[in-house]
């Protein structure tokens, strides 16, 4: 029985954890995206779902060693759904929370948009933003 495929719109080192998903009796799930995808749209490509299946098929194939063809490929784009920091970032964040600070504003920033687009990483934010509003240490 073939293996399906499932391609998903995001970053492509999502590729990466593919690896552990095409031992697990699931199906690989490939995400495709970031900087890549932006470079097809710039260059005017047509986004169709045959294009993302026939890529994620050869990098399935290429970094995981599955060559025999999907039984099934789900495709599912969602466009502009994890942030890409662009150059400079950190420095406009730093600076941002700097006026918050000295203007004492009310506003306190969290979330996948400042310190980072993992799940592991906004909860943590929000941790830090609660301890902020609180004025407490959050707590390690």
């Amino acid at each position: 029985m073939g293996r399906t495929v499932v391609v998903l719109g995001g970053g492509i080192s999502g590729l990466a954890a593919s690896y552990h998903l095409s031992r697990a009796p699931s199906p690989p799930k490939v995400m495709l995206g970031g900087s890549w995808l932006q470079t097809l749209e710039a260059r005017g490509c047509v986004l169709s779902q045959e294009l993302f299946q026939q890529v994620a098929e050869k990098a399935v194939a290429t970094q995981l060693g599955l060559k025999e063809p999907p039984s099934h490929c789900l495709v599912h784009l969602h466009k502009n759904c994890i942030p890409q920091y662009k150059l400079g970032h950190w420095q406009k964040l730093e600076s941002a929370t700097q006026y918050l600070a000295a203007q004492k504003l009310p506003l306190t920033l969290a979330g996948a948009s400042y310190d980072g687009v993992a799940v592991n990483d906004c909860i943590e934010s929000g941790r830090q933003a609660a301890a902020r509003v609180l004025g407490t240490e959050p707590n390690i």
